[in-house]
């Protein structure tokens, strides 16, 4: 059965895992962006926006990704303009977001206003990425218990 059919048809026990777990996950990511979800969600854009096409998540282990051996020519540009249409966000506030992660250490933007996220955000919010794996593997934990059963 497909990863969508299979969801589907037991729904009833995957959604409960996945609210408890995402809730886990969204009140971790609201402490750490200090309550402000456009913050958090600016960022999530330059990360997932940046990720080249090429990216071979097999080439590098979680470690690898967000401690060293991952040099930053494994993101690709973005600019203001792009996470604002990409996000829905205004431009504006995008713009003042990007200033407050650039504060932080979290966002890097060079001189043609390129942004990528930087290693620094990895050591600072290792916290909220300890909660995605735990919310992660959850689901990944209740769809194997799914797929053991024969009637899944």
């Amino acid at each position: 059965m497909q990863g969508k059919a299979l969801v589907e048809k037991n729904f009833g026990q995957i959604w409960p895992v996945h609210l408890a777990q995402f809730t886990r996950l969204l009140v971790e990511l609201r402490s750490a962006f200090d309550g402000d979800l456009d913050l958090l969600l600016v960022m999530a854009v330059i990360g997932e926006r940046t990720r080249p096409e090429g990216w071979s998540p097999e080439l590098l282990t979680y470690r690898q990704l967000t401690r060293g051996d991952a040099d930053a020519h494994y993101q690709t540009p973005i600019n203001i303009q792009s996470v604002a249409d990409y996000s829905g966000i205004p431009r504006e506030t995008v713009r003042r977001k990007v200033k407050v992660l650039q504060e932080r250490g979290w966002v890097d933007r060079d001189a043609t206003g390129h942004l990528g996220i930087s290693r620094r955000a990895a050591e600072d919010l290792n916290a909220a990425t300890g909660t995605s794996i735990k919310y992660l593997a959850a689901l990944a934990d209740a769809i194997i218990v799914l797929q053991s059963r024969p009637d899944a």
